[in-house]
């Protein structure tokens, strides 16, 4: 029990500093009009990035990336990625393997055939 909570500790503090990061990357960008929001819910484990602003008579709101963190394992659910960052690959040179990450948004039966945790 004290590795898999040490190991959701290790991955909010990592997921959080990711999405954080990532947020004042895209807001820092040049020619950005958008503004990019890291939503952290360390407490229930919910962990978003959203992008919002106008584009000429539309207000835009988006979210882009929707992180969770499983109480009982630990793994992080990618449950949506509407961008072409590979959180997974990207999140694993922060230190987390790739078999700690759940496929969120893929049918179980489609999960047994990657490299990632199946639940």
């Amino acid at each position: 029990m004290d590795t898999v909570i040490s190991k959701i500790e290790q991955h909010t503090q990592i997921v959080s500093q990711y999405l954080r990061d990532l947020a004042e990357e895209k807001n820092n960008a040049l020619g950005n009009e958008m503004t990019y929001q890291a939503v952290v819910d360390a407490e229930q484990k919910h962990f978003l990035l959203i992008q919002m602003g106008w584009q000429e008579h539309a207000f835009l709101y988006s979210v882009l990336i929707h992180l969770d963190i499983h109480p009982e394992t630990g793994n992080i659910w990618i449950q949506q990625n509407n961008t072409e960052i590979l959180v997974a690959q990207e999140m694993g040179e922060m230190g987390i393997p790739k078999t700690h990450f759940v496929l969120g948004f893929r049918p179980e039966h489609l999960r047994v055939h990657s490299d990632y945790a199946v639940a």
